[in-house]
């Protein structure tokens, strides 16, 4: 594949870390933001040794496991920021453990099922784990999708964004990474491709997201303090129920 291609998302990750920095999301969603940090690094690396296979490979799994904690770490700031006090009853603590549990036991059936031809060893629990970390990433993308006017959530909400980009991504990665699992190599240049391309559009939707300032909460209005009428009516009513 051509490389201009292949590290076009790094141009878009990078140009989303300035982003990320003008509008100090740090502060709100600071695992997010090392997600991003992490994956410019990522990118750089594999780009040092992309002529080089051996290392290549190494860096690529290395990052990949990377790739698939950081997504985890992401989805769980996700639902902490829409729950926003919820998160204090019990029961929200399950969700993400739910939603992780049931990716696992699924990428699990779909491996014991339909064995992989692509990938040895820890390179294939690796790719298991990821297949797994997108249906956990479905999942939540879904869940805020359903529960939007439940949970009153702003669709230009930064939570919203990340999980969306996330979502869209993992949706696309799903399927093509369950064909390559079907395929083997023979599969590998359009899944490299469709990659590359999906996550580009997922680094759009961040940085279109970001690129406005977050609308704060608003709270309920302040109730007025009664007029000097109004108070001599309520006095007048207090004489005549003496």
């Amino acid at each position: 594949m051509n490389l201009l291609l292949r590290y076009l998302p790094l141009g878009l990750l990078v140009l989303l870390l300035l982003v990320l920095l003008r509008r100090r999301a740090y502060k709100m969603c600071p695992c997010f933001f090392v997600y991003v940090a992490f994956g410019v690094a990522a990118d750089v690396a594999r780009f040092a040794v992309h002529d080089r296979p051996h290392p290549y490979y190494a860096t690529y799994w290395i990052t990949e496991a990377g790739y698939d904690l950081l997504g985890i770490i992401v989805m769980y700031e996700v639902l902490r920021m829409v729950l926003g006090n919820l998160t204090l009853a019990w029961w929200s603590r399950l969700i993400l453990p739910a939603f992780a549990a049931s990716g696992v036991g699924l990428s699990l059936v779909r491996a014991h099922a339909v064995p992989t031809q692509f990938g040895h060893g820890i390179a294939f629990y690796i790719f298991v784990g990821e297949i797994a970390v997108r249906f956990v990433q479905v999942f939540v993308f879904a869940g805020l999708v359903t529960f939007v006017p439940v949970l009153g959530l702003r669709w230009r909400q930064y939570s919203f964004g990340v999980a969306t980009g996330f979502g869209l991504y993992a949706t696309v990665a799903l399927l093509i990474n369950l064909k390559l699992s079907d395929f083997g190599t023979r599969f590998t240049f359009l899944w490299s491709v469709t990659s590359v391309v999906a996550y580009s559009v997922a680094v759009l939707i961040w940085i279109w997201f970001f690129s406005v300032p977050q609308k704060a909460k608003t709270s309920s209005p302040e109730l007025s303090a009664p007029s000097p009428g109004d108070l001599k009516q309520y006095k007048d009513a207090l004489r005549r129920m003496r």
